[in-house]
């Protein structure tokens, strides 16, 4: 059974803040249940909703990052990230890029849209390790350089072309 696409009515704010028809969501649960259920398809990101046999995606309007990481630790040698959505991610999983603005934002390797925003403290922890280099910004770590891509992206994403203009 495919699942039910609509407009959430959610936009993340350039800030970080999630608004519900221009009321700001602050429940704690709330977001983590959003954030730990985002997914991304070709058209867009949404909210992946299961309840019982009934599935809807509510796609979202991004103008922010909607996840962030807010730890950072090593083990075994790697660097691992906590997300804001529970999840554990090593470095080896993520693109590290600097975005238009000149900010540090990680995605996962096999994602184009899903971004996550760097926290203060783990980009002063990030930047322990980063050295200029000809080919630009690199992470130096024991298991080799990672190149930093500065990139034009920013965080926006539009909601699917069927929910514009409505």
């Amino acid at each position: 059974m495919t699942a039910r696409r609509l407009n959430s009515e959610i936009k993340v704010l350039p800030n970080g803040d999630w608004i519900f028809r221009d009321a700001k969501i602050e429940q704690k649960d709330i977001l983590e249940y959003f954030r730990k259920n985002l997914k991304e398809a070709e058209d867009g990101i949404y909210i992946d909703n299961q309840y019982g046999e009934f599935s809807e995606n509510g796609y979202l309007e991004l103008f922010g990052y909607p996840l962030n990481l807010i730890r950072i630790w090593e083990k075994d040698g790697e660097f691992y990230f906590l997300s804001d959505s529970g999840e554990e991610l090593p470095l080896s999983s993520l693109h590290i890029a600097a975005d238009s603005e000149g900010e540090l934002f990680a995605r996962k390797k096999d994602h184009l849209f899903l971004k996550y925003k760097i926290a203060r403290n783990v980009s002063s922890v990030l930047s322990e390790y980063l050295i200029e280099s000809d080919q630009g910004l690199k992470l130096a770590l024991k298991t080799g350089d990672i190149l930093i891509l500065e990139t034009n992206e920013n965080p926006k994403i539009p909601l699917p072309p069927e929910f514009q203009n409505l």
